[in-house]
């Protein structure tokens, strides 16, 4: 669905702020209107978010955890983190051996719409945000710190986040995790055409 300029600005009169379906796209005319007024457009999985309603990840939908082993730290915020938001264990085994199992189970849930995104625990996060990134439902980032994390959500709508677990206290991994979880997500409208022409490329 391609929205122009006009039905945008319906949009952010009526509504306050703009959000899209993921996959709409945006007339030549409305990239300039958002460009030239620095317009922050939110962008959901559905057609809800076009008539006014929260972002898919906003609503009831859980954020799906695994780990690739154990560790009483990840598991400990896990458990701080869920009586805040909602975080939900996957169905497969918490083995590093399972992590593109886990990564196309993860996939298979946010396309069917069970559950909003995901968390990755990990040792190592390269192949992991690299087979997530690969997902076409997934929109990974790595949690290096709060700030990249909270930048992924804003510029591309991070849906998965990945966490080299070893490498964090129990009240930072918390905190990030609660804040992901609950955290708007939006994508600049620049951004969005910018990757979906990066994706084209790669297709050809």
């Amino acid at each position: 669905m391609i929205f122009t300029q006009r039905q945008l600005q319906e949009l952010l009169k009526t509504q306050g702020k703009i959000f899209l379906p993921y996959r709409a796209r945006l007339s030549p005319q409305a990239q300039d209107w958002v460009r030239h007024n620095k317009v922050t457009i939110g962008y959901a999985d559905d057609q809800a978010s076009a008539s006014g309603t929260k972002p898919i990840e906003q609503q009831t939908k859980p954020y799906l955890w695994w780990s690739d082993g154990p560790d009483g730290v990840s598991k400990a915020a896990i458990t701080m983190s869920a009586r805040e938001a909602k975080l939900e264990p996957m169905a497969v085994l918490e083995d590093a051996s399972r992590a593109v199992a886990a990564i196309r189970h993860l996939n298979r849930q946010v396309r069917d719409g069970m559950a909003a995104g995901g968390v990755l625990l990990v040792r190592n996060a390269g192949m992991a945000i690299i087979f997530a990134n690969k997902a076409p439902h997934l929109r990974a980032t790595i949690a290096s710190n709060r700030a990249a994390v909270e930048e992924a959500m804003k510029a591309v709508a991070a849906n998965v986040l990945v966490i080299e677990r070893d490498k964090w206290s129990l009240s930072q991994l918390k905190n990030t995790l609660t804040h992901f979880c609950r955290g708007e997500r939006q994508v600049d409208a620049v951004m969005k055409n910018e990757l979906e022409e990066l994706i084209a490329d790669g297709r050809r």
